[in-house]
């Protein structure tokens, strides 16, 4: 199949798709961004925690019970005969003698088990248990968590703004595929069109047969490049489906390269306030913080734990399966518990240093993170300016390139020129329309990339 017919097939396809535009395509991916909907379960999942660990503040108060039915049968040998103590009394026994024989008789029979023995019992029983002091590792544990909280949501906060801006670079990237494949149609059309002037020049025997075949071998370089184009506009149309959470959709960026806002402002003033606004700087100020409460956490293991319990029981005890209520029981108890560290072979101690060597890390680190932004600051600010300058020299270059091609193809029609004068003129107009709108794409990155590092909201 030739290439132009399956540009031509290309284009009905995306003719029939979807029409997006910037502030359509930021949405879904809010919506629909994977890693931005696994951030947000990672804040759903902190504040959970918060709360969990916040819950031991409180009394934990719990509810303990059981019933039992239990049947024994047992054997022969543990079952003794029935004592009857008044076998053994004479003739001259009294009255007494045979009562006490038979009352002795009575308990001695009693203690002996039957088989089988039905036994039943019920125990409920509701426990408190309070903790009232813990030399503060509980109190920091729930600053803790609370400042983990925090960065999470200034995590999310910080996926929001990748997400925003990598499906804008994403969008205007599909346009700018889009412009190249406009760019090398026009190219190619314009090489047929020329193709069509050397067949008439041909048949009048003004240019020889190597013009001729010249301009059929540029239509031949171009064809490819035309397809090359094409393919790259489908990657990148893949690239930003996937970003917006919808990869088996028809959507395609529809829009124009809008310039943004010239961002006035200069690199002290920058660096100023990307170092205020950064989400990265106030994580890392918060990692700090945890950092600090956990060695505040570990020098309250050697303070004591002091804690309160407190029970009510009701219980039975029954030597049949039926419970009545002269059967129950009760108990009821509070009390203090106390522990007290006196040695733990220097664990402790060790923990303890390792929590401030971890405190003092943090603080390094967060440091770092501060050189490093205003690293990036300078960075994206140079890139922007160097962008702007490119696209000013581009736009003069596109005039120029259009004029030599104008000038390109008169003197060849009035046999001043040769034939390898259009062709270069045709490529170096080519050229340097991609690098324009090139260069167009690059204000609007870099325009959008300082923003970010400024800490200003996408």
């Amino acid at each position: 199949m030739k290439p132009t017919v399956i540009i031509m097939m290309l284009w009905a396809t995306i003719s029939l798709s979807l029409g997006i535009d910037l502030e359509q395509s930021i949405d879904l991916a809010r919506e629909n961004n994977k890693a931005l909907l696994m951030a947000r379960e990672e804040v759903l999942k902190a504040d959970q925690t918060y709360k969990d660990v916040r819950g031991n503040l409180f009394p934990q108060l719990k509810l303990v019970g059981g019933y039992q039915l239990a049947k024994t049968y047992l054997p022969d040998s543990a079952l003794p005969s029935p004592m009857n103590f008044s076998l053994g009394l004479d003739s001259l026994a009294t009255y007494n003698d045979h009562y006490l024989a038979g009352s002795l008789s009575g308990i001695v029979n009693s203690l002996i088990p039957s088989s089988p023995m039905n036994e039943g019992s019920l125990g409920l029983s509701l426990q408190l248990d309070q903790v009232l002091f813990t030399g503060g590792k509980l109190l920091n544990g729930v600053r803790s968590v609370d400042r983990f909280r925090a960065i999470q949501r200034l995590n999310y906060q910080l996926k929001e703004q990748d997400v925003v801006l990598n499906t804008a670079k994403m969008f205007y990237a599909c346009l700018l595929s889009e412009k190249f494949v406009d760019v090398q149609t026009e190219a190619l059309g314009t090489a047929r069109l020329h193709l069509t002037r050397v067949d008439s020049f041909a048949e009048e025997g003004m240019v020889s047969e190597f013009d001729l075949l010249r301009a059929r071998l540029e239509i031949a370089k171009l064809e490819p490049q035309m397809v090359q184009a094409e393919n790259t506009y489908q990657l990148a149309l893949a690239a930003f489906r996937t970003q917006i959470g919808a990869p088996a959709s028809d959507l395609v960026p529809e829009g124009t390269f809008v310039l943004p806002p010239e961002l006035d402002i200069t690199l002290e003033e920058a660096l100023r306030q990307g170092t205020e606004n950064r989400l990265e700087l106030q994580m890392a100020e918060i990692a700090t913080q945890v950092a600090e409460l956990q060695w505040k956490t570990e020098k309250g293991n050697f303070l004591p734990n002091l804690g309160l319990q407190a029970s009510a029981s009701l219980y039975t005890a029954a030597d049949e399966f039926a419970i009545v209520k002269d059967d129950f029981g009760s108990n009821y108890s509070v009390g203090l518990g106390i522990s007290v560290p006196l040695f733990t072979g220097f664990s402790n101690a060790a923990k303890r240093s390792a929590a401030r060597h971890d405190y003092q890390y943090a603080k390094l680190q967060q440091q770092d993170y501060e050189d490093l932004i205003r690293l990036e600051i300078t960075q994206n600010y140079q890139k922007l300016r160097h962008a702007e300058e490119n696209l000013r020299v581009q736009a003069q270059n596109i005039q120029m390139a259009e004029r030599g091609l104008q000038l390109a193809q008169i003197r060849y029609e009035n046999q001043m020129g040769i034939q390898l004068e259009v062709f270069d003129a045709l490529t170096t107009l080519s050229a340097i329309k991609l690098q324009y709108f090139q260069a167009i794409y690059e204000v609007i990155s870099a325009t959008r990339e300082l923003q970010r590092a400024l800490g200003i909201r996408l």
